[in-house]
């Protein structure tokens, strides 16, 4: 699991451009976000409508993370590091990373508002006065009781808190699978689906080599980090840990209750969907997709000028069906992190940055063409020539329109 991760970066297909675009997010959000912040805190409060500026670096580079984390899930160990591209969907994934980490931590700010809250409103606006309590106090524990008392109230309150953060860090890389899964903020909310995986020996272990290798990777990157060859590192570093946090996930949200989140099942049922052949054709022809029925073989001398006809709102038979097992799958979409919603398959990262430029049409449609030509078949299961779209978006049946009805 730790080699596959490690060796997930040397196997995508934009290692230089990942290094130094990644880096330099990581860079950027080191020193404009904590300037932002520090403006609006201390110089005006108008700077906060600049926080799409100032927090874009890191909430890119969140994203990106998610992405990752997508990615191992998905693949598992053969999985590979993507591309850095694509930086809008990044951004909304960062977006979602950050309410994620806020919402679970929103029970402990909760807390801690309540408490003091009702500190103030005892001990300020209330009928408690600190003084007379601390006298009582005294007078029962002796003079070093209130200080004592506030000693042990202190450890109370920092052993709940470190309690809760050390929960909190093994619960959010669970949570954030989840997210990534399915790409929906409410997954990675659901509690029985965070337990799912959080519970399993496949992330407890991912997680303490996660843990392990920040550890590592942030005391070697700090030294070096003036160089700025420890930024890079350190992002590489968050790398691994994600990759391993996907991996140590997978198995929990690829089966078992947690399926039911829409994971990786989500990629195959959209997969399903794409590969589902769609009906083509008016009236009658529609309704009757839902059974495959036996294809009937056009012959060359039968099916050119022999009275062939289309079948057109169910008034004319052709007598001719299609099996939706003998089409060609349309290509595999992707999944966005909108929703788990279909999206269109990205360019390759060569196109995107600018190292390649496609000529014509996709490989694969060209591929289809030119293995239809050389069978003697064309693209909607014929035996002559493509007969292009017809008006309501499928294929025409009948004869080629270059044969004249007339021809002799």
């Amino acid at each position: 699991m730790l080699t596959a991760a490690v060796t997930a970066l040397t196997r995508t297909d934009d290692i230089a451009g990942v290094v130094l675009v990644g880096g330099s997010l990581t860079l950027l959000s080191w020193l404009v976000t904590p300037l932002w912040l520090g403006g609006v805190l201390f110089v005006s409060p108008t700077l906060a409508v600049a926080a799409p500026l100032g927090l874009a670096p890191a909430l890119v580079a969140r994203g990106y993370f998610v992405r990752v984390t997508r990615g191992a899930i998905q693949d598992g160990d053969a999985a590979r590091a993507p591309s850095l591209v694509a930086w809008g969907e990044l951004f909304r994934d960062g977006v979602k990373s950050v309410l994620l980490s806020a919402a679970l931590l929103a029970p402990l700010a909760g807390g801690f508002a309540v408490l003091f809250g009702a500190a103030y409103a005892a001990t300020v606006a209330g009928p408690v006065d600190p003084g007379v309590t601390a006298t009582a106090v005294e007078s029962a524990l002796g003079p070093n009781g209130p200080a004592a008392v506030a000693a042990v109230g202190a450890v109370v309150l920092a052993a709940f808190v470190g309690a809760y953060l050390l929960a909190f860090a093994y619960l959010r890389p669970a949570a954030l699978a989840a997210f990534a899964a399915s790409g929906r903020l409410r997954d990675g909310l659901s509690p029985r689906t965070v337990a799912d995986v959080a519970v399993t020996g496949p992330y407890a272990t991912a997680w303490t080599l996660g843990v392990g290798a920040l550890a590592v990777g942030y005391a070697v990157a700090a030294p070096t980090a003036p160089l700025v060859v420890g930024v890079a590192l350190a992002f590489l570093v968050r790398i691994v840990a994600h990759g391993l946090y996907g991996r140590g996930a997978a198995g929990a949200l690829t089966s078992g209750p947690a399926k039911s989140i829409g994971g990786p099942t989500a990629v195959g049922a959209a997969r399903k969907a794409a590969a589902t052949p769609t009906t083509r054709g008016t009236g009658a022809a529609r309704e009757s997709a839902a059974t495959p029925e036996t294809v009937t073989a056009r012959g060359a001398g039968a099916a050119r000028g022999t009275g062939e006809t289309r079948d057109l709102g169910g008034t004319r038979d052709s007598g001719v069906t299609r099996n939706p097992d003998t089409k060609r799958s349309p290509p595999t979409q992707g999944m966005s992190g909108d929703g788990g919603r279909p999206m269109r398959s990205e360019p390759p990262s060569g196109v995107q940055v600018g190292r390649a430029v496609p000529i014509g049409d996709d490989g694969e449609g060209d591929a289809d063409k030119k293995a239809d030509s050389r069978d003697g078949t064309d693209s909607d299961g014929g035996t002559g020539p493509d007969d292009g779209p017809s008006p309501d978006g499928g294929f025409e049946w009948g004869p080629p329109l270059d044969d004249a009805e007339d021809k002799s």
